[in-house]
């Protein structure tokens, strides 16, 4: 009996032993890379929103946050430091551990020197090299210490449920054992052998039961055994390991719930960067249209002005000279001679000619002005209507002799808006519908008022969108081959100026039948 009950402390010792470098070593490691990788991912997350963020205290916020990250990381580095040294002492620390750790040391060396790179960029306003070079080399850097930091995890991880199957197999090895020397001992005292039985093979039966379920993956299990002997000893380290296994998958599932969601927010940022910049590229357009407008209305209005000028004159002259032969009676023959009339008749139709050609680029010229607005408020009042007829008079040589406009006006009230931003988007659709109608047919514009809102409808009679292209009619870079829309960021740009008016815009579309886009703006 007393073989029997030393065998079985050292042998309990054993397996107290194996759990302790479970809490003592292997959790405690795999919780300090677990923090380590949570942290490198939120601050490759702020480092982005860092990039890209445009506002000051913003910016100052977010710089504050990845210095504090920065410390907790290194800080975390310097405790899993210290558990790797004790680990080695005890040789529970694998060669492959320490390869993994030794690559994600110099990565992180390296990534920390190209973090401070990447601030000072940003410090001095270099915002196109920070961001290649956060998107470059700092995120090829970035991948490999986090490929390093997942397998530094995941073998910790495996470390301490197997430490744990171990405890299990020692503790079967013990129990057979056991069990042989227990038989031998109940032919010497049953009485003896009935008595350890009670004290000794029911807790480890609730030990091997609740080691069962801890590697079937209950972490909940609990076992319930007071006192200050080897088996108590060994139930409050079970009792701990579990509890400590329990706290660091929820952790670990905690932090994969909470960098889930911050991709999501970072993706949200992403999109609303691309809006944002495909706005710029559309205020872009608008200011380099209104300087070529300026310029070509300055250039052109003056000339125009003395050819208008000078025809009125001429006209004038003609008159004059007309009227002078009528009072000074000049001679049948004169006023009948072949060459003379004929000569008459060309100079007067000659004056007609340049008189209306030349009314002819004045009105575009004041087209042009009117659609990009250029000397007015940005946001002002208007009528539509003059920016949809400004559209159409500078589209006037792609809709001669081929396609009729068909104009539903109604008395509509006069809008709050971007006079020049609204133009773009009339223009085009109506170059769209233009583009989509092979040979001749109509282009209907149809505008009424209605509930507090103004609506215009621009139809054409080509050849439609099919349905499964309607629901991405308005990404960005939207075209495909064989489709009537090919324009590029248009639609996108036309998308967006509705929205900034908190407008609405629908488009309605059947192949062979032809396409309606519907804007319904806000009266106030």
């Amino acid at each position: 009996m007393a073989g029997v009950h030393v065998y079985s402390a050292r042998k309990m010792a054993e397996i107290k032993a194996e759990i302790d470098e479970v809490t003592a070593s292997w959790l405690p490691r795999a919780v300090a890379i677990s923090d380590i990788n949570f942290n490198t991912a939120n601050l490759r997350i702020i480092q982005l929103q860092h990039a890209f963020v445009t506002d000051a205290a913003r910016k100052q916020k977010l710089a504050i946050t990845m210095i504090s990250l920065l410390d907790e990381i290194n800080e975390t580095r310097d405790t899993y430091e210290m558990l790797k040294a004790s680990s080695e002492k005890r040789k529970l620390y694998s060669e492959n551990e320490d390869k993994l750790y030794s690559e994600f040391d110099q990565q992180w060396d390296r990534y920390q020197d190209l973090s401070l790179t990447i601030f000072q960029l940003i410090r001095e306003n270099e915002h196109a090299a920070a961001v290649a070079l956060l998107n470059g080399e700092a995120q090829d850097v970035f991948n490999d210490l986090s490929a390093d930091l997942s397998e530094l995890v995941s073998i910790n991880k495996q470390d301490s449920f197997d430490a744990a199957k171990r405890a299990d197999m020692t503790y079967q090895s013990t129990h057979r054992i056991m069990i042989s020397l227990y038989i031998f001992t109940l032919l010497l005292s049953v009485f003896i052998a009935a008595g350890l039985a009670r004290s000794i093979i029911g807790p480890v039966q609730q030990l091997q039961q609740a080691a069962g379920r801890v590697a079937k993956g209950d972490l909940a299990v609990r076992l319930d055994m007071p006192g200050k002997d080897e088996i108590g000893n060994l139930a409050q380290s079970f009792n701990q390991m579990t509890a400590s296994l329990q706290d660091a998958n929820e952790k670990t599932r905690s932090q994969a719930e909470t960098l889930e969601a911050r991709n999501q927010d970072l993706g949200r940022t992403m999109y609303q960067l691309k809006r944002t910049h495909n706005e710029l590229l559309m205020k872009e357009k608008m200011a380099s249209l209104g300087d070529l407008v300026a310029g070509i209305a300055h250039e052109i209005n003056n000339p125009i002005g003395v050819v208008i000028s000078a025809a009125d004159v001429s006209m004038r002259c003609f008159d004059k000279i007309e009227s002078v032969l009528e009072e000074n009676g000049a001679t049948e023959e004169t006023k009948n001679g072949s060459l003379f009339s004929k000569a008459l008749k060309i100079l007067k139709d000659n004056i007609k000619v340049t008189s209306l050609a030349g009314d002819r680029i004045a009105t575009i010229v004041k087209s042009l002005k009117n659609f990009a607005r250029l000397d007015e408020a940005e946001y002002q009042k208007v009528d539509i209507h003059e920016g949809i007829n400004s559209g159409l008079t500078l589209l006037g040589t792609e809709l001669t002799n081929r396609i009729k406009i068909k104009k539903e006006y109604s008395d509509i009230p006069r809008i709050e808006c971007y006079p020049g931003q609204l133009n773009q988007v009339f223009i085009s659709l109506l170059r769209n519908a233009s583009n989509a109608i092979e040979g001749s047919g109509t282009i209907g514009i149809k505008t009424f008022a209605k509930e507090n809102h103004i609506h215009v409808q621009i139809s054409d009679t080509g050849k439609g969108i099919p349905q499964d292209r309607l629901k991405r009619i308005f990404d960005f870079g939207f075209s495909a081959d064989g489709s009537r829309v090919k324009m590029g960021s248009g639609l996108t740009t036309a998308y967006s100026i509705i929205q900034k008016h908190n407008g609405e815009i629908k488009v309605k579309s059947k192949v062979g039948k032809g396409t309606t886009f519907s804007i319904a703006l806000p009266i106030k």
